[in-house]
């Protein structure tokens, strides 16, 4: 069964045909040359939709799309859907908040965040509670991703008590499709690792999982265990929104 995952079905306008005129193709082949896709985006849906209606293909050298069929109209299906994808691809942004749960027995640590958590996580950060037993919750950092092209990875530094030295972290990830009418996005290999510092090497601690995740929604990712002494672990709350 062919899937069309990777097309942007929220574009329901036809918009307006590019066909590049003054070239003599035969009466089989046609050319369209695309107002907002660029490249990369348009090697993808030309093979979806080759899959899907067959005669489409991407040529680089031209910047247009190849339009081959045995009738006028099998052309015009293929055309018109061409121009239903041909629109602005949306703008992503990711936002990771991390919050660090408090075992009872912790006791606070000077230097580190005493945020508290957003109230839009309030809903996601109750249902941690009922199901986890920790004494409080409190926000340590949020990580903004602004994905380009197919996925996007960064690496940074989370606050740490004055002298420590920092926990490291990195993100990467890949954007399956593009997001739906619904502005549901899925993401492929979401990995989030933490290095922590020990005396003689830094231990390394990961959540990788893939994730369909739409706007508005507080994703709880996982839990990442901190050192011991810390009395504390890490969960990772995903939302999105699309522009």
């Amino acid at each position: 069964m062919k899937s069309l995952a990777v097309l942007p079905l929220f574009a329901v306008s036809l918009g307006f045909a590019q066909t590049i005129p003054d070239l003599k193709l035969p009466p089989n082949v046609r050319l369209y040359e695309p107002k907002h896709l660029e490249p990369e985006r348009a090697r993808r849906v030309a093979t979806s939709l080759g899959n899907l209606v067959g005669g489409v293909s991407w040529e680089d050298p031209l910047h247009a799309f190849v339009i081959r069929g045995n009738t006028a109209e099998a052309m015009d299906i293929a055309e018109a859907l061409l121009k239903r994808y041909d629109v602005p691809e949306p703008r992503v942004e990711l936002i990771v908040h991390l919050i660090r749960a408090s075992l009872p027995s912790a006791s606070a640590v000077p230097g580190l965040p005493t945020n508290p958590v957003p109230v839009d996580l309030k809903a996601a950060i109750d249902e941690m509670k009922g199901a986890f037993n920790y004494d409080r919750y409190t926000l340590w950092d949020t990580i903004l991703l602004q994905p380009k092209g197919n996925g996007g990875d960064t690496r940074g530094i989370l606050p740490s008590e004055p002298g420590a030295r920092p926990y490291v972290y990195t993100v990467s990830y890949a954007i399956r499709g593009v997001p739906t009418e619904g502005k549901t996005l899925n993401l492929m290999g979401f990995n989030f690792s933490v290095k922590m510092p020990q005396p003689k090497e830094d231990l390394e601690s990961r959540i990788n999982t893939d994730i369909t995740v739409r706007e508005g929604q507080k994703l709880v990712l996982g839990k990442i265990r901190l050192l011991p002494s810390a009395n504390a672990d890490l969960f990772l709350v995903l939302t999105t929104k699309v522009y």
